[in-house]
């Protein structure tokens, strides 16, 4: 498991998720929030960081999702809501995590491009 700390451009702290899950696994990439009506949020590590590395899916998805999109500077870079049954692909390259969250978390919480995300792992 893991802690997203999100942070505005006055380092100031707006959110903290703790409990992520992290899609490690050929599967758990595939199938992420699939059939799931309640979560914290899920992180996807980059592997490539390309547009179509970076597209995500909502089949099979019981409530629409936020979709963060992180930079290799650790910067957001991209938002997006995304409805269930639709594909979404970024804007930019450049990706190195995605996270997804509850619809409206970065409404409620005022994520913005260009806050600055803090990824630790709970076991350090």
């Amino acid at each position: 498991m893991y802690i997203i700390k999100i942070f505005d451009k006055n380092n100031k702290q707006k959110y903290k998720i703790d409990c992520v899950e992290i899609a490690e696994t050929f599967k758990g990439r595939l199938t992420g929030l699939m059939f799931k009506e309640e979560f914290t949020a899920m992180l996807f590590k980059q592997k490539y960081s390309d547009r179509l590395s970076g597209s995500i899916h909502t089949c099979f998805m019981k409530v629409p999702i936020d979709i963060i999109y992180i930079n290799t500077k650790l910067e957001i870079q991209e938002i997006a809501t995304l409805d269930v049954w639709k594909l979404y692909i970024p804007k930019k390259c450049n990706i190195q995590y995605i996270i997804e969250l509850p619809q409206k978390t970065c409404l409620e919480h005022d994520i913005k491009v260009g806050d600055k995300a803090v990824i630790e792992n709970e076991k350090t």
